[in-house]
């Protein structure tokens, strides 16, 4: 037996630890710089144009290969979880990216020109297909490692915090890149693709300083997590979670809203350039999108944490993100900034808020097998419904037509496919099989005593008590 398991009728203490907060730093500062890296060209479009002597097609480019990237990475990384641990899983994707994002500033030194755009534009993209393998192992670790070192007091904020840093950083991205580019001087790239290679080599220090795991689990079923002789391989876990049809209702869901939320980012300048707003006035719609997001994210993790009502808030949210969508429609019309932005908010609020709830339900439904599985998948998904979307609404795009009628083609796509998209969910109605099994855990193993305010003692790790419901007098478990 683990030194993970307790004996039948044994006292049991679950404990969180401070360390705890490094590892998901880690993941936060990994996820940011690879949201840099990921955008570094398409957020100074022009620059990036002149730079590389190339097309906008080709900038675009830059962008879907991390959508391309991801789909054949995101198992190869949930493998490496299972087998390497997250923390050699994290260090191995680090180290991809600073060697793509080293390649991509080396290129910043090879002479490039409108006759000879090849040597420089090939290094670039080489670098940038590398750095891009990296994505999956960032994105894809937050509900693992919440699930090992957080209790379930604590672990959908713990999903929210680091799954929400990407999208963070892409707003930073688009914020601070085309501030430190003069449009005018495409030499100063250089500039951008160097923060880059500075942020890629910062983010792998907090990573050394991460245990690969805690001394003691946080929860029953991170005790189980953590028993050797639990471990399935991870291909045989992932076909179960693709057999699973609750969980195929949240993957469709959530592949289409952030598969949408993407695409429609990504494209928000099109979508309202015949309207005649600015590519200024576009960033301001896609940063409060964002910024809202955050906020609602920051607001559902807590709350999930202390209510565990994931059901009916993904319930709700669906709806109301799909009704965004459709005011989007009719508010994209000249003059009305102000509409826009509102819509835009909401639009943000409620599919942020979506995010890390599904990605825990996406847990709880298909436990117990590994979080790495579901989160693959899930994110897999959003990824290759991103790409379907950005070439399909591209090629639905039509200015002419769009100023004709008062209404753009792409966005009644996307509003009449949320509302096919979101009829499965009300269908869902899977457990808790989680948290269910962490209840017979602690009723089988006689009393578990947790109480954050008794200090029984730390150690390198820095241990903090986890407070659970159901807890027994701390005197008397610790005279058993």
């Amino acid at each position: 037996m683990s030194n993970f398991a307790p004996a039948d009728g044994q006292t049991v203490v679950y404990r969180t630890y401070k360390t705890r907060f490094v590892g998901l730093f880690a993941i936060v500062i990994l996820n940011i710089s690879t949201g840099f890296v990921w955008l570094t060209y398409s957020s100074a479009l022009n620059a990036a144009k002149a730079y590389l002597n190339t097309d906008e097609m080709i900038v675009n480019l830059t962008t879907i290969l991390y959508f391309i990237a991801f789909l054949i990475m995101s198992p190869v990384s949930g493998w490496m979880f299972e087998k390497k641990g997250i923390k050699y899983s994290l260090l191995f994707g680090a180290i991809i990216q600073l060697i793509g994002a080293a390649i991509r500033y080396i290129a910043t030194f090879v002479a490039s020109s409108p006759a000879n755009p090849g040597p420089r534009l090939a290094l670039t993209l080489v670098g940038q297909v590398i750095a891009s393998g990296a994505q999956p192992f960032f994105l894809n670790a937050p509900p693992k490692f919440a699930a090992v070192w957080f209790s379930e007091d604590g672990r959908t904020t713990a999903t929210m915090i680091g799954s929400v840093a990407n999208a963070l950083a892409a707003a930073l991205a688009q914020l601070i890149i085309p501030v430190i580019t003069v449009e005018t001087d495409p030499e100063t790239m250089a500039s951008s693709v160097l923060l880059c290679l500075v942020l890629s080599v910062v983010a792998i220090v907090p990573v050394l300083f991460t245990p690969a795991l805690p001394p003691t689990p946080p929860s029953p079923s991170a005790a189980a997590a953590l028993e050797e002789n639990v471990e399935e391989p991870f291909w045989v876990s992932l076909k179960k979670v693709g057999s699973n049809r609750q969980f195929m209702i949240l993957m469709t869901l959530f592949g289409t809203f952030v598969g949408f939320f993407n695409a429609f980012s990504s494209l928000i300048t099109t979508f309202t350039k015949p309207f005649g707003y600015s590519a200024e006035e576009s960033g301001y719609f896609g940063a409060a999108m964002v910024v809202a997001g955050l906020v609602g994210a920051g607001f559902s993790g807590p709350i999930m944490d202390r209510t565990k009502q994931f059901k009916s808030v993904v319930k709700s949210m669906v709806p109301l993100s799909t009704l965004s969508y459709i005011v989007f429609c009719f508010v994209v019309r000249k003059d009305f900034f102000i509409g826009i932005m509102i819509v835009s908010i909401f639009i943000g609020l409620f599919s942020f808020t979506m995010l890390p709830v599904v990605l825990e339900l996406g847990v709880e439904c298909t436990y117990p097998v590994t979080p790495a599985s579901s989160t693959s998948l899930l994110w897999g998904s959003g990824q290759f419904f991103a790409v379907v979307f950005l070439f399909v609404l591209q090629a639905l795009q039509n200015d002419e037509k769009a100023v004709e009628t008062g209404v753009n083609a792409p966005l009644i796509f996307i509003a009449a496919f949320c509302v096919l998209a979101s009829i499965p969910v009300y269908f869902f109605k899977s457990p808790y099989l989680r948290l269910e099994a962490e209840g017979r855990a602690r009723s089988s193993q006689g009393h578990v005593v947790v109480d954050s305010k008794v200090p029984y003692g730390t150690d390198d790790y820095g241990m903090d008590e986890v407070s659970l419901e159901d807890t027994k007098d701390v005197k008397s478990a610790m005279a058993v």
